[in-house]
């Protein structure tokens, strides 16, 4: 099919799906502890591992109920009419829809990761990973071409990891990982070969691997004991702990493309590729200046000797890359960023997103673009990326 705007992050939330879709498929020991949808006083909920997880169908908001006045991208989307009518997000005629209304050609989904985050055991996380697997691949076929998956794989065990993500790629509109690099159980920068199972079934597969922002947080210092400001209202470092915490989200993507870069595995694999998943763009440059910098300085006295024969920043422009919604400065910086390295998402349908205002944002912010550059950055680095109609 012709592509003329493509998302390279979009979602798919627990929230959305069948309440008995894990339970299944799950073996027989797992059925009451892999996520499931109850009645309970409070309306159906998402429960898992005895815990409740959340709302049932919270739809645009992770597993907290929508309220008008709760955030303006939530009152748009009401507006718009995104949460009548049904799930949009797993239902691939209303998903379709809300593209069609957004001008949007084709996305990558993004999965439920987040939901392993939540999780302790892991042979649930994998029964669950796997059957959300299956599940996505099929919601791909209803409509092949318009929506490309990313695998969610465990992350506490490099080998099953790999199996899972060679097990996925067989089927077709699978064309990568989303892996939650805040929760590893083994720092993904180590150069023991810890994680060379994956990073090989990566490259083999030319698929890539996506550090998403989600769950990756720089610490904040809570707000202090008692929670008392100067003027007596405790709301006021309530709100401003959680504003700096917010600001800072996307931030926590620079160790992930710091540690994967410095740990050689661009240099062993060079066919390996990654992804900043909705990490943003505008502080790449600054990341890659220093990285070369202390490659530089201290290698001399082996300090400091990464096991590269590149500038850290070249791998990066050979084999990363980064997603971003809204960035005005993106404009400005695209030949710092690299213009092959950056892929728009709309993060449909995260509050956080601009849906179903696409296309409006991507000329207010990124119109004065070269429009070879703009169509790289909106379409082309995504569609060879993924191998989108192939």
């Amino acid at each position: 099919m012709e592509y003329n705007l493509v998302s390279g992050d979009s979602h798919v939330d627990l929230s959305w799906l069948p309440g008995d879709l894990f339970v299944e498929g799950a073996p027989e020991a797992l059925k009451d502890k892999v996520p499931r949808i109850e009645e309970t006083d409070e309306g159906p909920r998402w429960i898992a591992e005895g815990g409740v997880l959340g709302v049932a169908n919270a739809a645009g908001h992770g597993f907290s109920p929508p309220v008008r006045g709760m955030r303006k991208r939530i009152d748009r989307m009401w507006d718009a009419g995104f949460y009548e009518g049904g799930p949009h997000p797993t239902t691939p005629e209303l998903r379709l829809q809300d593209m069609v209304m957004d001008g949007i050609d084709a996305e990558v989904l993004y999965g439920i990761t987040g939901t392993g985050m939540r999780l302790k055991d892991h042979d649930t996380i994998a029964a669950t990973y796997r059957t959300y697997n299956d599940w996505v691949a099929e919601f791909c076929d209803s409509n092949p071409g318009r929506w490309y998956a990313l695998a969610c794989i465990p992350i506490h065990d490099p080998n099953l990891a790999a199996a899972e993500l060679q097990r996925a790629a067989d089927k077709g509109p699978i064309r990568g990982a989303d892996l939650i690099a805040s929760e590893v159980t083994w720092p993904i920068y180590t150069r023991d070969g810890h994680w060379d199972p994956l990073w090989d079934v990566v490259a083999k597969n030319n698929m890539s691997i996506s550090f998403h922002v989600g769950g990756g947080r720089i610490p904040v210092p809570p707000p202090p004991n008692g929670d008392a400001s100067s003027n007596g209202d405790s709301s006021q470092n309530e709100l401003a702990h959680q504003g700096v915490t917010q600001s800072l989200g996307q931030l926590s993507g620079v160790q992930w493309l710091i540690g994967i870069i410095l740990s050689g595995t661009c240099e062993k694999f060079p066919g390996f590729k990654f992804v900043m998943g909705e990490c943003g763009a505008g502080w790449v440059p600054f990341v890659l200046g220093r990285m070369d910098h202390i490659y530089l300085d201290s290698a001399l006295d082996k300090k400091f000797d990464p096991p590269l024969s590149m500038l850290p920043s070249e791998y990066w422009f050979r084999q990363g890359s980064t997603t971003f919604q809204e960035e005005s400065d993106v404009a400005q910086m695209a030949h710092l960023i690299g213009e092959n390295n950056m892929m728009w998402g709309s993060d449909y349908p995260h509050p956080d997103g601009v849906w179903p205002d696409s296309k409006a944002i991507i000329q207010e912010t990124m119109g004065d673009l070269d429009p070879g550059v703009l169509t790289k950055i909106t379409r082309d680095n995504a569609v060879k990326q993924y191998r989108m109609g192939q």
